[in-house]
């Protein structure tokens, strides 16, 4: 049954992978990374004073298209919705603008990672809107966000990890029930 669900997640996330390489209309933002993941234990937030901070003041409730060149897929979002999305990929991925960015010039998409980033987040609307609000038997509030794959990690690992082995075989998962093989991608 793991292997089943481990299939049916996978499919689901390469349809919606596909179905994100396709041209999308605006649609409202997802939540940022850090909100999203509910239950995750609230850490110290040193974005609060940081000099975005400062360059937003005062300007936190109108459209950030008007403070930020280039806005693609946010479009919509306030300029605090913004920088608080943008502070939420960071965290979800353990990293900082630098990854995504080129911080003398934010405008730039000279970066492959700032394309992926826009892929990503187009992907997880696809996956919460097309497939987990329409799933039955999930909670209204199921939501997928950067944190669900990335675990504060730039690259989200591929494969859940295995077992250890005893004796040449996979060990058995908890409960006692010897695991399944899955011999698949």
């Amino acid at each position: 049954m793991r292997s089943s669900f481990l299939v049916l997640v996978s499919g689901g996330l390469l349809v919606a992978g596909l179905a994100a390489a396709a041209p999308q209309e605006p649609h409202a933002a997802p939540p940022p990374a850090h909100e999203a993941e509910k239950g995750a234990a609230p850490a110290a937030d040193p974005h609060r004073d940081s000099p975005l901070r400062k360059l937003i003041a005062g300007h936190e409730s109108e459209p950030a298209e008007t403070l930020f060149k280039n806005v693609k897929v946010l479009k919509g979002l306030t300029v605090k919705q913004f920088v608080d999305t943008m502070e939420g990929f960071s965290h979800a991925l353990g990293t900082n603008c630098k990854k995504c960015h080129d911080t003398e010039n934010f405008a730039s998409d000279d970066k492959e990672e700032k394309t992926a980033a826009r892929g990503m987040v187009l992907m997880t609307r696809d996956i919460n809107e097309k497939y987990l609000k329409t799933m039955p038997g999930l909670d209204k509030g199921a939501h997928a966000g950067c944190l669900t794959c990335h675990h504060g990690q730039v690259n989200p690992n591929a494969r859940p990890k295995e077992a250890p082995k005893e004796g040449g075989k996979e060990a058995p998962k908890e409960g006692g029930a010897p695991a399944e093989e899955h011999h698949g991608r």
